[in-house]
């Protein structure tokens, strides 16, 4: 019964963070409209993959109604969306304008040219850019 009990709440939370990464991945679709159509492909297709992952598992009871194939697609699909994210993220990070990175800090980095001191002690813990 112990067993029985620990893996509905495994199946629940896998369901739930299946979930939170479908919404995530809705939120980056809607934010990668001003990307280039490759990457939004890309985040189209992770989106697409959690969907499937998530329908595979919604029918289950249990781990034992999954077959073996079932498992290990999902496992593979769970693996290429993390790969692609990892790409995303590489790609914005080589391609955004550097505002849009820094956000609130933007600011700050035009108000101060370099040739104007500026207290740093209000900056510590911050990572400096340059």
């Amino acid at each position: 019964l112990a067993a029985l009990q620990v893996e509905a709440r495994t199946l629940a939370m896998l369901r739930g963070l299946l979930r939170q990464l479908h919404a995530a991945c809705t939120r980056l679709a809607a934010g990668a409209r001003s990307l280039p159509s490759s990457v939004q492909e890309t985040v189209g297709h992770v989106r697409h993959g959690v969907e499937g992952v998530q329908a595979s598992l919604s029918r289950a009871r249990s781990f034992h109604d999954l077959s073996g194939l079932v498992l290990a697609q999902s496992r593979e699909t769970v693996t290429r969306a993390q790969l692609s994210i990892d790409e995303l993220l590489e790609y914005v990070g080589q391609h955004a304008p550097l505002p849009w990175l820094v956000g609130p800090f933007a600011p700050a980095l035009v108000e101060y040219p370099e040739d104007v001191p500026v207290e740093m002690a209000k900056w510590e813990g911050c990572i400096t850019v340059g």
